[in-house]
């Protein structure tokens, strides 16, 4: 299923959101988080900054929700949870949101463990459109983590889908095919088997 990154003002760690997301993790459904309902400014009326700067950053509040509001130590690590557009800006400061986590416990160490111990209970689809943005994903969260997105139907997906990860060069053949299916086969709890000519 396909949810926005909050309800209101309620972010993904709101107790109801919780109950949702493990009973999710209880029925093996898998989850994808999309941002939307980016907040107005007349800062972000002009070169489509809601797109450029507000899905990321929404993206990266949906995570760090999940984190610091302790929802991955509430809900079973059966959950398949998937952010879109590479999970914003979250794996770029992953190492920032640690040093704070380590530097003021009294403000952030809401979670049992910091935010890098919980790369492993996410996925992100591919849609980062650049080779570094695209290994800054694999290097992070590794590549049983990182899915083909294509971000349709929206305007600013990628054409042709996969054209990022069928050419970087930094991939192994098993990590494209990965990328190009394999993840999203066990993600969708089907056969990886199943996913030919990927």
């Amino acid at each position: 299923m396909e949810i926005g990154n909050h309800v209101g003002d309620r972010d993904l760690d709101d107790a109801g959101i919780v109950t949702f997301l493990q009973h999710c993790a209880r029925a093996g459904a898998p989850v994808l988080v999309h941002p939307w309902d980016m907040p107005g400014s007349p800062r972000l009326n002009r070169w489509m900054a809601q797109w450029l700067t507000g899905m990321p950053a929404e993206t990266h509040l949906s995570i760090l929700a999940l984190v610091l509001g302790g929802v991955f130590d509430q809900v079973p690590d059966s959950l398949r949870i998937c952010f879109a557009h590479g999970g914003g800006s979250f794996p770029f400061w992953v190492g920032r949101m640690d040093n704070a986590w380590h530097r003021r416990p009294d403000l952030i160490a809401t979670s049992e463990y910091p935010p890098s111990h919980y790369l492993s209970r996410f996925s992100v689809d591919s849609v980062v459109f650049a080779d570094p943005a695209l290994r800054l994903l694999v290097d992070t969260l590794g590549a049983d983590r990182v899915m083909l997105g294509s971000d349709y139907p929206y305007p600013l997906g990628e054409r042709p889908v996969g054209s990022l990860v069928r050419g970087a060069p930094f991939l192994t053949d098993s990590e494209r095919a990965r990328l190009l299916g394999g993840n999203a086969a066990r993600f969708l709890g089907r056969a990886v088997a199943s996913v030919g000519g990927a």
